[in-house]
């Protein structure tokens, strides 16, 4: 069906039971990524698949070159999509494919127009990952496990445009310790308890003026800027969520703290804190 001695290209549609039948055909391709296949496969069953002239490119004898992950998704989702399909491709063509730069989420937004696109792109991630899943999957270092498609994240960008702002808002507080992709996320998710406490409670961390001890903000400044001149910035950003809420939660309960700790691990590791 697709074996030709010259270079053909057509739209079709692909179906779940096309997908396999190409997929068995896949004789010698790179290993599956379990991290791409997610992405692919959330960006399926939302319908963001579009037709975008990124083709399927098999060979003279048939074998997928460059497609899988799009046919794997379409199997594994039962989804049909439409495709371009270019066959009757040597075989070597395969060494010169996918040898550029992926176009990420911030490069889209910068092309869409939007300021601080790098920091921007992680706070906003971040925050579906939370909703999705938990904040400490969406601070942790393994976070983009749990993929979040870019046109998930303009949609959200242009349902809720004062996202756009948290870069801005939370950037003073990366001088003592905090991460942006940490720290605005969790203005934004302190925020929906009580913005005016959110508010209160970054400045003070920023400023630390007028933090007395035990004050459960002035402690955390502290713990956080000595940690981070320890790790030369290479704090566990889970670790400091946890550390964060604890504070917040202190803060809102109106108690005292000279000493934040969570336990990560061993026989007994604490649960994750939520933030109230």
């Amino acid at each position: 069906m697709f074996i030709s001695d010259t270079i053909k290209s057509e739209v079709i549609t692909v179906t779940p039971r096309l997908a396999k039948k190409l997929l068995d055909q896949n004789t010698s391709n790179r290993k599956v990524s379990g991290v791409n296949l997610e992405r692919v496969k959330a960006s399926m069953l939302r319908d963001e698949w579009v037709l975008n002239g990124e083709a399927i490119k098999i060979a003279k004898n048939g074998r997928i070159l460059d497609g899988q992950h799009r046919l794997h998704a379409a199997v594994e989702t039962d989804t049909t999509f439409p495709t371009l399909i270019v066959y009757g491709l040597d075989d070597i063509a395969q060494d010169t494919m996918d040898t550029g730069k992926r176009r990420t989420l911030a490069d889209v937004l910068q092309i869409a127009g939007y300021k601080n696109t790098t920091n921007l792109a992680s706070i906003v991630q971040s925050i579906i990952r939370s909703e999705r899943h938990s904040i400490r999957h969406a601070t942790t270092n393994s976070a983009t496990k749990y993929p979040v498609t870019n046109r998930q994240a303009i949609d959200r960008l242009e349902r809720e445009p004062s996202l756009e702002d948290l870069p801005g808002i939370v950037r003073g507080t990366t001088k003592y310790g905090m991460t942006v992709r940490v720290a605005g996320l969790l203005f934004y998710v302190f925020s929906k308890i009580d913005a005016e406490d959110a508010q209160d409670f970054f400045e003070k961390f920023e400023s630390g003026a007028g933090l007395e001890r035990g004050n459960p903000i002035l402690t955390l400044r502290n713990q956080l800027l000595t940690m981070k001149q320890e790790a030369r910035g290479a704090v566990n950003p889970s670790y400091m969520a946890a550390l964060i809420i604890k504070a917040w939660n202190k803060y809102r309960d109106g108690e005292s703290a000279h000493m934040l700790k969570f336990r990560v691990g061993g026989a007994n590791p604490e649960r994750f804190p939520e933030p109230h």
